[in-house]
């Protein structure tokens, strides 16, 4: 196995891993309200499923499909990027102001974990996080750049071959 391709194995299974993790992460909030709110699982799934193919057999199909994997998991995440943006006003009206770092039971005004005041629901960590759907499309970037493979230049001279000397 080349170095480069124990490389690319390595991207991989390091997207595998964040691609697992955002399944639990999502799973853990329950993301799952509405038929919308399913195709952050089923564009992990894809990529779980294509990363898995290519680290079982390394074939020119399997990296095919991992790019189109990959490339559906980055406009899956901006989908849901811009998604998460425009939820975040009608969640916040509704009530739902996502205060990090405070326990349910304390008070407005009360200092957050360890003492440090809790952030304001805004656009990046409201009632809908841009965390998860930006996460989606870094992984899908990460996917994309495993599988990178420089072209030769068809324009530069080709390298000169060295012949053996005689001794």
């Amino acid at each position: 196995m080349t170095h480069v391709l124990t490389l690319r194995k390595a991207l991989v299974v390091l997207g595998l891993l964040g691609l697992l993790g955002l399944a639990a992460e999502l799973a853990a909030v329950g993301h799952w309200y509405g038929p919308s709110q399913l195709i952050p699982f089923a564009a992990i799934a894809a990529g779980v499923v294509a990363a898995a193919l290519f680290l079982g057999t390394d074939r020119v199909w399997s990296r095919l499909l991992l790019r189109a994997a990959a490339a559906l998991l980055v406009v899956t995440g901006v989908y849901g990027a811009v998604e998460h943006t425009g939820k975040n006003p009608e969640l916040l009206r509704e009530g739902r102001a996502g205060a990090l770092g405070t326990s349910p039971e304390a008070r407005p005004g009360e200092p957050g974990v360890l003492g440090l005041p809790a952030p304001r629901a805004n656009w990046l960590n409201g009632p809908a996080p841009m965390s998860a759907p930006l996460a989606m499309s870094g992984l899908g970037l990460l996917l994309l750049l495993a599988l990178y493979r420089r072209e030769a230049d068809p324009s530069a001279p080709a390298p000169a071959l060295s012949q053996p000397q005689a001794r």
